[in-house]
């Protein structure tokens, strides 16, 4: 069942079709992240859990800038206190976890500067684009901060560990052709392009199997801390499971009737 989108005040919401538009409007400068940000971002992650009326969400900036990270100026009137950034790290890594289980394919159109708590974000995306004109920057060190958001779970898997401390250490900035040779970004879009490659690829997306896609994420995440044997186990789990959906039985008929699917994401 469609449900109600929540109310935000650092996030506009739009829902076409299936496709939910997630665009980051921080009232904080550069789409830094604040405590209600932090609060909301959690809520959209669990509403993507329940909403049956969302197939695929797109996440971008808004005013050609994607996410700058944490909000430097909010540590510095909090006095740096500990316990608020370990709350509001909490919060965030909350919000990741609940991402990274929804069903729901994520794509993440990173159409401007995305450092530190920003790039774990812009990574979480299953299918991650970059605008030509964006880039990607570690940023923790010149804070005196080791990293979160995800980054150092994220990094040594896609570009190993030998970069990944490279990027962690010496914190230079990433390029969109060094994000997509490195695996960080999926591909690299010119800047005016880049609303209209979101906008197919989220539609393709929200017309396929979404439990399906679910249960692939999330093998393929697991798979690196799995032997082969557990993972050949979670795999026939998950294929059983699948088998039982609506989807799979159109998949089926589509094949035997020669026709193209018409899946509806359970």
């Amino acid at each position: 069942m469609a449900r109600s989108l929540p109310e935000c005040e650092n996030f506009v919401l739009e829902r076409d079709d299936n496709v939910l538009s997630i665009t980051i409007d921080s009232t904080t400068k550069f789409n830094s992240l604040n405590d209600t940000m932090g609060d909301e971002l959690l809520e959209l992650a669990a509403f993507l859990n329940v909403d049956d009326g969302t197939r695929c969400a797109v996440m971008t900036g808004s005013d050609g800038v994607f996410c700058a990270g944490a909000d430097v100026e909010g540590f510095a009137e909090d006095g740096h206190r500990p316990d608020s950034v370990r709350r509001g790290a909490s919060i965030l890594h909350d919000a990741i976890v609940q991402f990274h289980q929804a069903d729901v394919p994520l794509i993440t159109g990173v159409n401007g500067v995305a450092t530190g708590a920003g790039l774990g974000i812009a990574l979480l995306g299953d299918i991650v684009l970059i605008s030509e004109d964006a880039r990607f920057e570690y940023a923790y060190p010149r804070l005196g901060l080791p990293g979160d958001g995800g980054a150092t779970f994220h990094l040594p898997r896609f570009v190993g560990l030998r970069k990944a401390k490279d990027i962690a250490l010496l914190d230079r900035p990433i390029t969109p052709d060094e994000a997509v040779e490195w695996g960080l970004a999926t591909e690299s879009v010119p800047d005016d392009e880049l609303d209209g490659r979101l906008d197919e690829l989220a539609h393709e997306l929200a017309s396929g199997p979404t439990r399906a896609y679910g249960a692939a994420k999330q093998l393929l995440t697991r798979s690196f801390d799995r032997s082969l044997e557990e993972q050949l186990a979670a795999e026939t789990d998950a294929i059983a499971t699948a088998a039982e959906t609506n989807d799979h039985a159109e998949g089926v008929a589509a094949f035997v009737e020669k026709r193209e699917p018409e899946f509806e994401g359970h």
